[in-house]
């Protein structure tokens, strides 16, 4: 894609009064929040954010949490498990919400979330495809009641094809099964602006998940077949080992 322009990547002081995407980007942390998810009684704990600027008007989020799941009688399932996700959020014209995520001048944001004390404020770091070459091994959980909570296992090999595109493949296994992995993905480009996002994969159920890095060691996402993650999808953690 073409270089995006000056104005898209400045992300200063505004002149509108709106925040600008330096303002806002930084730590957040967030209290419990109760989910449904199947027909179990969640809550989600531990939850933190992490937001970076992309351009004047679109940012990064990296999002953390665990989900506790007690499902109802008859099912007595327990289960704490782990939640990663990321997005692209592009401003919702005139305002100081981001895909629906408003965010304020007291530091808070939707969802509970509030700046953490001492937060700095952070700037966009692009994983490059070769750092991302080696073995990765990780874990992608669907909750589910009636299959207890199942855990995908799976280590692979990754491969840079250019700078914008890796080569991945291995083995996973899930309920004792061996599931062959092989795939390429592609960095996600928006309104000209590079991401740590990565297209162009599914899960072992057939769920269309991206792939999002926080660094060149660490990886996370969940499922996006429906735009944003919904309630009780399935969610993916993962490590560079070599």
């Amino acid at each position: 894609p073409p270089p995006p322009a000056p104005e898209e990547l400045y992300t200063g002081p505004r002149s509108d009064r709106l925040l600008s995407t330096g303002e806002i980007s930084g730590e957040y942390s967030a209290p419990c929040e109760g989910r449904e998810c199947c027909k179990c009684d969640n809550c989600e704990i531990c939850r933190s954010m992490t937001v970076v600027p992309l351009g004047a008007d679109v940012i990064e989020t990296w999002s953390t949490s665990c989900l506790f799941c007690k499902c109802p009688p008859g099912e007595p399932v327990y289960f704490l498990g782990p939640i990663v996700a990321g997005e692209v959020r592009t401003r919702d014209p005139g305002t100081n919400a981001f895909g629906g995520m408003t965010f304020s001048a007291r530091g808070t944001a939707s969802g509970g979330y509030k700046k953490r004390p001492g937060s700095q404020k952070r700037t966009f770091q692009k994983v490059e495809t070769r750092d991302l070459a080696g073995t990765w091994c990780g874990c992608l959980c669907i909750p589910k009641c009636n299959w207890v909570f199942t855990t995908f296992l799976f280590c692979t090999r990754k491969k840079a094809l250019d700078e914008d595109r890796y080569e991945e493949s291995g083995l996973g296994c899930a309920l004792g099964l061996p599931i062959p992995i092989s795939g390429t993905r592609t960095r996600v480009y928006v309104n000209g602006l590079p991401t740590n996002r990565f297209d162009g994969g599914y899960d072992c159920c057939g769920k269309y998940i991206i792939h999002r890095y926080r660094d060149p060691g660490c990886a996370g996402g969940a499922d996006f077949s429906r735009g944003h993650p919904p309630a009780g999808s399935s969610s993916f953690f993962a490590k560079k080992l070599c």
